[in-house]
């Protein structure tokens, strides 16, 4: 008699997942790109469109350790629920606010307040997606592959913005894009509450082999109470791998808010040449991005969790210092973009290991990756407002090269880490 194959709810579950960031991704990347429409016809200078991106990042950052313990409290299914309604809905009223009709001095701190809003909202995303989704769905060791293919999604969702962006505003006009991106905020909604469940006993369409699969994790609760919050703050290790991830994520928001200006406004390409190649960074991104979450998982069972995440960490930060800095002083503009798009495809190498490291410092995994994703964030909301304010005060090749020196700090702050002895 032949066992029972299992099933494959769990990639199911991760998919819909991927579909919600990759949602996300394009509701906090449309300002980036209809910026440059918003410099252009509304006479909004470059520090105010930095300040502009950067409160989205306020809110994101504020409300990660929060979204963590929310998510702990009622679940990854209804987190995610509340963070898709929220997103779409704030997408929609920032479509009527431009549309309005109101004055500079009022539109920019109303869109200012819906950006932070925006941020807000998404802020449990991925504490919810990785420390529940994925920490629940998927067995010990195998963490790295899903969380790459989230930040795979994440990268596709950033690769295929600037394009869609302006396409829609060409044909469409470009204020009409908050209200057609919506729309997959809608869909998304629906088909996650239809088909998620907060763990995988719950679904009724999973096997017994399945979940024998899964295994039973060592967070198998809901219950978060204060000194358990307090633990979770206390914990060093956390520490040392937020600030590595902020590192990251400095050289992260230098691509996520201002490639596409730069390579408009500094390389001389037109809009259209323009979103397209700003969208190759972001598809090397998610190459890198489930070839880093693989190897860590696999490199995790021949040299173990430590080195299995060290590696990949290596691997990815101190290449793209180089990369940075060849693709900042070569004159000539395609070379430009093949060297910023491989420093991305390598810093996104690191993504999965970074979000599996989560797994195995802390019994708190959702409220550990609000905690890794406020520190990554910290790096978004220093770089996002600080890149123009250097190209003023010095040069882009000075402002982009402030990355390489983040990418070799988040090295040096990640070998500071100490994994749990059981986990060798």
């Amino acid at each position: 008699m032949q066992p029972i194959k299992a099933t494959n709810i769990r990639w199911r579950v991760l998919f819909i997942t991927l579909f919600l960031g990759y949602i996300a991704y394009v509701f906090r990347g449309n300002l980036s790109v209809i910026g440059k429409y918003l410099m252009d016809d509304y006479g909004v200078t470059q520090i105010e469109l930095g300040w502009l991106l950067s409160s989205f990042l306020w809110g994101y950052t504020l409300f990660q350790f929060p979204g963590g313990l929310l998510s702990e409290k009622i679940g990854p299914k209804s987190t995610l629920i509340v963070c898709t309604v929220g997103c779409t809905l704030i997408t929609i009223i920032s479509g009527f606010i431009v549309l309005g009709g109101f004055s500079i001095a009022l539109m920019i701190p109303l869109l200012f307040i819906c950006r932070f809003l925006l941020g807000a909202f998404q802020g449990p995303l991925f504490p919810a997606t990785a420390g529940g989704v994925i920490a629940r769905w998927f067995p010990s060791g195998s963490w790295a592959l899903p969380n790459g293919m989230t930040s795979t999604a994440l990268a596709l969702g950033s690769a295929s913005t600037p394009p869609i962006i302006v396409y829609l505003a060409e044909y469409f006009g470009w204020q009409s894009t908050f209200f057609l991106i919506s729309i997959l905020g809608v869909i998304g909604t629906i088909v996650w509450w239809k088909y998620s469940r907060n763990w995988p006993n719950e679904h009724p369409d999973i096997n017994q082999a399945e979940l024998e699969l899964i295994g039973e994790p060592d967070f198998n609760n809901n219950q978060m109470t204060w000194p358990m919050v307090k633990e979770v703050l206390k914990n060093k290790n956390i520490l040392f791998t937020s600030l590595g991830y902020m590192s990251m994520n400095y050289v992260f928001f230098i691509f996520y808010s201002w490639i596409f200006i730069y390579f408009v406004n500094i390389r001389g390409f037109d809009v259209l040449e323009g979103s397209m190649l700003a969208s190759l960074p972001f598809l090397m991104g998610a190459i890198g991005a489930t070839c880093g979450g693989f190897l860590c998982d696999r490199l995790q069972k021949r040299y173990g969790v430590i080195w299995g995440h060290r590696i990949p960490i290596i691997v990815g930060l101190i290449p793209s210092a180089g990369f940075l800095l060849f693709g900042s002083i070569t004159e000539h503009p395609y070379l430009a973009v093949l060297s910023l798009s491989l420093c991305y495809g390598f810093i996104e190498l690191t993504e999965g290991p970074f979000w599996s490291t989560i797994g195995f410092i802390s019994d708190k995994p959702q409220a550990a990756g609000g905690i890794l994703n406020t520190g990554g964030n910290l790096g978004g909301v220093l770089a996002t407002p600080l890149i123009p304010i250097m190209v003023a005060q010095y040069d882009w090749v000075i402002a982009l090269n402030s990355g390489g020196v983040f990418a070799i700090l988040g090295v040096l702050f990640f070998m500071q880490v100490k994994f749990n002895e059981a986990d060798e």
